[in-house]
């Protein structure tokens, strides 16, 4: 068992014009490497709120969260910038695309932010994966919801992160076309051994993971 992530009594607290809201009451999570983990609870129980402090984009108020054994704490913003961009991957709701720019620029964008290239035979494995091979020169308002979500997963996974985080992934999307998407996000992690961590509110969604974490009140139940 190896442990990618790990949150150890995590609290955030914001502060509001009406008081202090407490998103997160300690909450402790570890996470295995190539797992598919979903997060769930009801609207406003701090699910996002977690993944948000888990992948760094937010500070906890309390507590430590250490990926692959580096506490994200000691990073400054434009370390955690860089780090994030090397070891995460991220799909939300909204796909998040440039609209001005074609699918191949789009899913290669973070390595060409970090100064890579795509490596051209991975490339072609994901894009033939996720359906995507016939359309790298389309742009976004050609594309149907759907094919702009798997643009976002490969997106997510083309920079060989550790780990992938999901936002409500399928928030936009019909049933089918969601619980494909979660399907085609489990393959992509499971095959290229990264770690998913997926908020969601969807049952069936989370049935499919190999572990849940069900968050209320800020708490783990």
């Amino acid at each position: 068992m190896e442990i990618i992530l790990s949150a150890k009594d995590i609290y955030k607290t914001y502060k509001t014009a009406s008081g202090e809201v407490h998103a997160l009451n300690g909450v402790s999570a570890d996470f295995e490497k190539g797992l598919f983990y979903a997060v769930i609870g009801r609207s406003g129980s701090g699910k996002s709120t977690l993944l948000h402090i888990l992948s760094g984009l937010d500070r906890p108020t309390g507590g430590s969260v250490t990926v692959a054994g580096t506490d994200l704490s000691s990073y400054s913003d434009g370390r955690m910038a860089v780090f994030r961009r090397r070891h995460m991957g991220f799909v939300f709701q909204q796909f998040n695309l440039l609209d001005d720019y074609n699918v191949l620029a789009n899913i290669t964008m973070p390595l060409k932010l970090d100064g890579r290239k795509a490596d051209p035979q991975f490339l072609k494995e994901v894009t033939e994966l996720l359906g995507l091979a016939d359309k790298l020169k389309k742009y976004p308002s050609e594309l149907s919801g759907g094919e702009q979500q798997r643009c976002a997963i490969a997106r997510s996974v083309l920079a060989k992160p550790q780990l992938i985080f999901a936002d409500e992934p399928t928030g936009n999307l019909d049933k089918r076309v969601g619980e494909e998407t979660v399907a085609l996000l489990r393959e992509s992690a499971r095959r290229f051994g990264q770690t998913l961590i997926v908020v969601t509110h969807d049952s069936d969604i989370a049935r499919r993971a190999d572990h849940v974490i069900h968050i209320e009140d800020g708490r783990v139940v």
